[in-house]
């Protein structure tokens, strides 16, 4: 993390997970950017002309630490993370732990493009505290400090090469000075809070919709995400068409269609499929909202998906779910998420599981560099696998 204090009046552009936000600073102010912004606002050819300097926080944090008590029941503690949706599931479960067992008053620190996930979230006041954050929110120079201590986790996992990587939360909950083996596992999950005006917004676009299509989804709807956060862990072309016949097979049993969801326009051969599909609704780009995503999961009879933000959603309001995984290993992700059972074909590659690897593919990175075109792992599972599936984790 890195304070920037800016000479002048000006507005910097600060991005996050694929959106950006305009930033105005005031002269004098000294803010809080995670590495990557930081970097980016300074590489501007003109910022010589409005960033008086540039410092480490840590030195600041450390100071905090120093003269925090021996541990933190009853304490005031910050939570920050950057990143995806997923990223910010993930880290919900750091201030329920610290405000159920420790006593510990809670605030989180957001990118302004997902602030809509904190809403009402009991464990830190029910709003996140916006990024950039003052430099005085978290280090004064006189005692006492707003908060006792502050975690910014701008990496918990993500630099790691060992394929034998450790669980996300026992990662987490060992950089915040806990033994995750005495943390129980209904805490190695997310939290996720919803309102009735959720409820009623999601109740109006699912009469919409189905209006428009002339079909009914009040009964009930399956819920597929095919894309993750980048290629690697997004479902190629054969296993969307695997999970799309699977999911039919499921969905005319129960009388219900399958959502079919991306927040870009599929390519045209997806929509193909998608129309060869019966019980299958195009909805790509129509979910304008992380507020209508999370309330469109959590009223879903199974979600199905990638290592993705739905996985992670479900598991915060226990919705069935089915995994379907390539690169990594379900087991550093959704090992202590309840109701899902995830579908990993480690035996197709040699080197699975694999963290060494870039968002995009062919990937120098991946052993088998330019050749790779997508994860062989996904190759392994089948439509019978998907089928059998849905059908046990409803069970």
């Amino acid at each position: 993390m890195r304070i920037i204090t800016f000479s002048r009046k000006v507005t910097v552009v600060t991005k996050c997970a694929g959106f950006s936000a305009d930033i105005p600073c005031n002269g004098g102010e000294r803010l809080i950017f995670d590495d990557d912004n930081a970097l980016s606002i300074q590489q501007d050819p003109g910022s010589a002309r409005y960033i008086d300097s540039v410092s480490d926080l840590k030195p600041y944090l450390d100071e905090i630490q120093s003269r925090r008590p021996p541990h933190w029941r009853k304490a005031k503690v910050l939570f920050y993370r950057n990143r995806g949706i997923g990223d910010q599931l993930i880290i919900s479960a750091a201030s329920r732990f610290f405000s159920e067992m420790l006593g510990a008053q809670c605030f989180q620190a957001s990118e302004r493009v997902h602030e809509p996930i904190w809403f009402g979230n009991p464990y830190i006041g029910s709003a996140a505290f916006s990024m950039p954050l003052h430099l005085d929110c978290v280090y004064r120079t006189k005692s006492p400090n707003f908060v006792s201590g502050a975690f910014f986790c701008e990496s918990v996992s993500e630099w790691d090469s060992d394929s034998e990587q450790a669980n996300v939360y026992d990662r987490l909950f060992s950089m915040l000075g806990l033994d995750p083996a005495r943390v129980a596992p209904k805490f190695k999950r997310p939290t996720v809070t919803l309102h009735k005006s959720d409820l009623d917004v999601r109740d109006q676009w699912l009469a919409k919709v189905g209006a428009a299509l002339n079909k009914s989804l009040q009964n009930g709807y399956l819920f597929f995400q095919i894309q993750g956060t980048n290629k690697i862990r997004s479902l190629p072309v054969g296993t969307i068409e695997k999970a799309l016949y699977a999911l039919n097979q499921y969905a005319e049993k129960l009388a219900i269609p399958i959502l079919v969801t991306n927040d870009k326009p599929f390519s045209a051969e997806i929509v193909e499929m998608i129309k060869r599909t019966p019980m299958a609704i195009n909805l790509a780009t129509a979910i304008s909202s992380v507020r209508l995503l999370l309330s469109l999961i959590a009223g879903a009879t199974t979600v199905v998906g990638p290592d993705s933000s739905a996985l992670h959603i479900a598991a915060a309001f226990e919705i069935p779910a089915v995994g379907i995984w390539g690169p990594f290993s379900p087991e550093s992700r959704t090992l202590y998420y309840p109701r899902q059972i995830q579908l990993f074909h480690a035996e197709r590659c040699p080197h699975a599981p694999c963290f060494s690897y870039l968002p995009e593919l062919p990937v120098m990175k991946c052993p088998r560099g330019l050749e790779q075109r997508y994860c062989e792992v996904f190759e392994g599972v089948t439509c019978e696998e998907i089928f059998d599936a849905l059908k046990s984790v409803n069970s």
